[in-house]
């Protein structure tokens, strides 16, 4: 009785035209779909997060548009622990079960003056961690500033 042997079943693949590293090649699963467009970017929904250094700064870039490729930063990692209220709606439509099996990330404003960077803590952007689902809310609570400069990470809270 002779076994045989079944080959590995390939993942599809596709490339991705990225702003910084060119064109990749990258597993079809880890690109992300947002559930709803990004405000202002309604034609766009596929995107790539990948990192060009270690630390708390990733890139999500168009699979639609090369072009467009936004800075985005996990203010958890970076030290910051903003009080956001993410409803369980919001939750859901990410296909999570709870706020532990998404992950948050902010945009950041790039600037050539590193005192201008900034992240808007007001509009952060949801993603599934299983369900490479996204989706960006618009928080209500006044005290998350639209412009929160990194500069003031460092500094201590008197």
């Amino acid at each position: 009785m002779s076994a045989m042997c079944a080959a590995p079943a390939t993942r599809p693949t596709v490339h991705v035209q990225t702003l910084h590293r060119g064109l990749i090649e990258v597993p079809e699963q880890d690109l992300i779909t947002f559930v709803s467009p990004l405000l202002g970017f309604e034609r766009l929904v596929r995107f790539l997060i990948y990192q060009t250094q270690p630390g708390p700064m990733v890139w999500l870039q168009s699979v639609e548009d090369p072009a467009v490729a936004f800075c985005l930063l996990d203010p958890f990692a970076a030290g910051l622990d903003p009080d956001m209220e993410i409803s369980a709606a919001d939750i859901a439509d990410v296909g999570a079960e709870g706020a532990d099996q998404v992950t948050v990330y902010t945009v950041m404003v790039l600037d050539k003056d590193p005192a201008q960077i900034r992240i808007n803590l007001r509009a952060p952007i949801l993603v599934g961690r299983l369900t490479q689902r996204a989706k960006q809310v618009v928080l209500t609570d006044q005290r998350l500033p639209v412009r929160f400069h990194l500069r003031d990470l460092a500094k201590p809270k008197v």
